[in-house]
């Protein structure tokens, strides 16, 4: 290294400094970066050249602070002769993620479909990077092996297929898989016995019941649908424009999917109906969960409860097959029938 070139570095060795060494609650005095510039870079500066870079730095927008740049109360004043000086110290960097939404953002990553244990443990530890050297997610502390292997390596380059293909308003094209009875992936086939294509209209990406779908649309029907997106592959972005939402049945006003999904719990497809049904009090985080707070309850004795919903029937009926011993349907008439004829079926298989 040249002898001009560490000087031309002191800027962003200070820079480097701060963003490893500082946060809000860990700060430095500038005597202290000095000390750092030498013990890790070898570098002897002195205060007038820190003082300037860190001037510099924050004239160029970064965001570096000190005691009392938020708040002059706290600053630190001195009188000198005939007036008063604020001391400028208590350095620190202040970081683009609070550690909170740092580890909401790795959360996320554990729960991500289709991620390998080795890229999660790569991508969190970028995401720790975006903190101080005080910032850890305990990662060591976590069985990583619990999260799933990986059945599909494309679903990066998907994801950014369908964001793009919904940015420009373009249909998107994939191929999709099922799970087989090996656990791996294999290809949905057409009547031909070759790899089904699909093309669809892609409206958005949702995360339900711990794994992400594409709502979309297929262009010779006028109603909405869904995809996992680790299960599709092949994907591509198509130059035909893509039909628009509010072309499809139920969305000509332009009603939000964000409707759909509540009116779809588990994504079961079907026409929203005024459903209600009885069931205890205790089941009102389970309620709450599966529906939003898109809901109207009555209040009945003996701690129970009437519910009043908007969802289709087909998913109705598998939501209230799943705790048939705590919940009734009460209406419509045709969703109770269904679930009486389950339910008589389910007996024979398991009934003595």
């Amino acid at each position: 290294m040249t002898d001009m070139q560490p000087k031309k570095m002191i800027i962003l060795d200070i820079l480097d400094i701060l963003r490893k060494h500082t946060d809000e609650n860990h700060r430095l005095s500038q005597q202290q970066i000095q000390n750092l510039m030498e013990s890790e870079y070898g570098m002897k500066v002195d205060r007038k050249t820190v003082r300037r870079n860190l001037s510099k730095l924050m004239e160029y927008g970064f965001n570096i602070k000190y005691r009392g740049s938020d708040n002059e109360d706290d600053a630190i004043i001195r009188n000198s002769k005939n007036r008063e000086e604020t001391i400028l110290t208590d350095w620190y960097y202040e970081h683009e993620f609070t550690n909170g939404e740092l580890r909401l953002l790795i959360d996320s990553v554990l729960l991500a479909d289709g991620l390998s244990k080795r890229y999660r443990i790569g991508l969190i530890k970028r995401l720790e990077g975006l903190s101080s050297k005080y910032f850890r997610s305990e990662i060591s502390k976590i069985d990583m092996d619990i999260y799933g292997k990986v059945l599909n390596s494309e679903i990066f380059m998907t994801l950014e297929n369908i964001g793009s293909a919904i940015a420009d308003g373009r249909q998107i094209s994939f191929h999709y898989c099922d799970c087989g009875l090996n656990g791996k992936l294999k290809f949905r086939l057409g009547s031909s016995g070759k790899k089904k294509q699909y093309i669809v209209n892609p409206y958005q990406v949702i995360s339900q019941n711990g794994h992400s779908y594409l709502i979309c649309n297929l262009p010779q029907y006028d109603d909405l649908t869904h995809f996992r997106i680790d299960r599709i592959k092949d994907s591509q972005v198509f130059d035909e424009p893509a039909k628009s939402l509010r072309m499809l049945k139920g969305f000509e006003t332009g009603i939000r999917l964000s409707e759909y999904i509540k009116s779809h719990p588990n994504l079961w497809s079907g026409e929203p109906v005024h459903i209600t049904f009885q069931c205890k009090q205790y089941m009102m985080n389970d309620v709450a969960d599966s529906f939003v707070t898109d809901l109207r309850i009555e209040e009945l004795p003996d701690d129970m409860m009437k519910v009043h919903v908007y969802a289709s029937e087909s998913s109705m009926l598998h939501w209230a097959i799943q705790f048939a011993d705590a919940v009734e349907v009460l209406s419509p008439q045709s969703l109770r029938d269904q679930i009486a004829e389950t339910l008589r079926n389910a007996i024979k298989k398991y009934g003595s």
